[in-house]
This record gives structure tokens, C-alpha cells and sequence, in this order.
């Protein structure tokens, strides 16, 4: 049987890096190798690793641990879990490395989806009291619902995610045909830097975005509008406009488009960038316009998520690029994307 390969989740990573790095990378003689295996053994009781490959064999490996048929005999079970198998641990990747691996390992067969091998490497994320601004992730089954700024499911992150890596908003099941073009794509434009967390460092500009946007708007609802308000509003206020997929994905792919074409050097400056963002207009104008134009995509459109996901990526090119006219406006910016959006759609 071929090996099972694992990985350490970087919960437990950072712990491991330095044995492994006196080891291996400053090849230290004084290095305790069983301090080494015990750390794997501990993170494998406490279900800290993750399969890259082998899911199949280990399914097949639990089910007849398990035997819910009875159709295999206590001695035959004893007997095949006597044999040994070969398992091989990777220490020290970080999480694109570990995600270059999974790829790699499922050439030749059929795979998982790259957005599915990006939901199992950042899985750790839920319900991680580490995550910095009082972000929180939470899964879709959850009861409790991702309300307030700060509050995202974990679906909604992994899209943007994905968004940024492959600088496209459209959900990954809408370009299957070239997905593994762009899995490509994403590992050739990869520039490791250490300590850093792509993932987790968008995550942090979008609430950065989010918070700035919605302490400029002060007590703004879309329950305020004049004119009786919208059929279906896309939101209630900033933070339920903007806590969903459609601007989320836009926001990742556009991000990844303006590093692509040297707009801004890195997302870094975006987050500097943001804190300058203000209404030129009234806020609550500003946002009833903004609900206005969802709502006429929505009427308009035969795939609505997708249009609206094309539709927040104009909207944040205008808001976010230096040469804009609606540059760092947040009442011009969604009419301008509308305009770009209307002359590609």
C-alpha cells in the first residue's frame, strides 16, 4: 500500500518549527529527535494533522476497524491491524507548501476541488480566539449566524480566498475547465515570506475595510430610505451588505488584480490605503444608491450571485485603484463600478 501522507496544522506548527530547524536546517548534533516524535504522537492524539494524501485508504483503513456489517471476524481484524504501514509526516511547510503538496499528490487521478483543499488547509481557522480585530469564523452549521463586523462563515472566507489566489470572483464550480490552470497560476505567482499568513492577512484588510466603511456610515440602515425602501435588500446595514460571498470574492479577486498589474505594490498598501476611505455625499445616499444597483442586478441578471460578484470587483477597482476617478470615494465608487460593470455585461 502506497504511504499516507500527513501534515502538521499550523496550531501546531510554530511549536514544531524550531525542532525542526535545529535539526534539519542548522543540522544542530545536540538535537533531541524523540522530542521530534513525541510532538508528532501528541499532535495526532489531539487531531492536529492533516491528510494530503490517502484519504481513500485511510476511510477504508477506519471501516473495517469499525465493521458496523460484522461481516469480518474479530481474529481477521486483529491480524490486519498487526501489519505495519508506512505513514510520512511533513514538518516545517508552511501552508502553501503543504497546499503545493496536495496538488502535486492528487495529479493523476481524480481530485479534490481546489477550493475544497484550501476549506481543509485553513480549517483551523474556525473558532481560533487567536484571530486578531475580534475576527471570528464560523462554520456553516453552526446555529449562531455571522452577524455583526468581525463575524464571517468560514465558506465566505475560503471564496475570497480563493478569489485572491486565482484573481477571478466567480465560484470555482463556474470554471472547473480552467481550474487547473489557475491552480497553477496561483503556486507560479506565490512569493513565500516568512511568518506570513496570505489567508489570514486578507482577512484582516476586508474587516479593516468593513469597519472603516461602517464608522463613516454612523447609525446608516437601510430601513432610513426615503422612498419606502427595497423589495429584497442585499443588506440591512454595512456589515450584512458586506459580510457575504458576492463582495467578499470581489474584494479577494480585485486585490490580486491590482498587485498582478502593479497598481499597488502589495496588500499592505491597500490596508494603508484604507484608512483614507470617505463619503463625498451623504452616507445614507451613498448606500441606498449602492442597495438600488444590487437591486437591479438582481432583476436583471440570470445569474445573479455571479453578476453581483462581477459587479463588487468594478466597484472595489474603483474604490481602491490610485487612478480612478472614485479613488478612496465611497459614494462615487459603486455608481463607477456600476458604469464599468454595464459596459462589460
Amino acid at each position: 500500500m502506497p504511504p499516507i501522507i500527513l501534515a502538521v496544522t499550523s496550531a501546531y506548527g510554530s511549536e514544531l518549527e524550531n525542532l525542526v530547524r535545529r535539526a534539519i536546517i542548522e543540522q544542530d548534533s545536540f538535537t533531541d529527535w524523540a522530542s521530534i516524535f513525541a510532538f508528532i504522537e501528541r499532535a495526532a492524539q489531539d487531531g492536529e494533522l492533516l491528510i494530503l494524501d490517502g484519504l481513500q485508504r485511510t476511510l477504508t483503513i477506519e471501516g473495517i476497524g469499525t465493521d458496523k456489517d460484522g461481516g469480518i471476524s474479530k481474529e481477521k481484524i486483529s491480524e490486519f491491524f498487526g501489519h505495519k504501514i508506512r505513514v510520512e509526516i511533513y514538518v516545517g511547510l508552511s501552508k502553501t507548501g503543504i497546499l503545493y503538496r496536495m496538488l502535486t499528490l492528487n495529479t493523476g487521478q481524480t481530485p479534490m476541488s481546489f477550493r475544497h483543499q484550501l476549506e481543509i488547509l485553513y480549517y483551523d481557522y474556525i473558532d481560533n480566539n487567536a484571530l486578531p480585530d475580534g475576527i471570528s469564523i464560523l462554520k456553516e452549521v453552526d446555529e449562531k449566524r455571522a452577524r455583526g463586523v468581525g463575524r464571517y462563515k468560514y465558506a465566505d472566507v475560503v471564496d475570497m480566498f480563493y478569489a485572491y489566489s486565482t484573481g477571478t470572483p466567480m465560484p470555482y464550480d463556474k470554471q472547473a475547465l480552467v481550474g487547473e490552470l489557475r491552480e497553477i497560476n496561483f503556486l507560479e505567482s506565490y512569493r513565500y515570506k516568512a511568518d506570513a499568513d496570505d489567508m489570514q492577512h486578507l482577512l484582516e484588510v476586508y474587516n479593516h475595510l468593513i469597519k472603516i466603511i461602517d464608522s463613516r456610515a454612523g447609525d446608516w440602515t437601510a430601513e432610513s430610505q426615503e422612498d419606502g425602501g427595497l423589495i429584497r435588500p442585499f443588506g440591512s446595514n454595512v456589515c450584512s451588505i458586506l459580510a457575504r460571498p458576492q463582495p467578499m470574492a470581489g474584494f479577494g479577486a480585485e486585490c490580486k488584480r491590482l498587485i498582478k498589474v502593479g497598481a499597488v505594490p502589495e496588500i499592505s498598501t491597500i490596508d494603508a490605503a484604507i484608512e483614507e476611505l470617505r463619503f463625498s455625499e451623504d452616507p445614507s445616499t451613498s448606500l441606498n444608491q449602492l442597495l438600488l444597483i444590487l437591486d437591479q442586478i438582481a432583476k436583471k441578471a440570470k445569474r445573479i450571485g455571479d453578476a453581483q460578484r462581477a459587479y463588487f470587483q468594478f466597484a472595489f477597482r474603483a474604490m481602491l485603484l490610485p487612478s480612478s476617478d472614485a479613488y478612496l470615494d465611497l459614494s462615487k465608487c459603486w455608481l463607477k463600478g456600476q458604469e464599468d460593470f454595464e459596459m462589460m455585461y
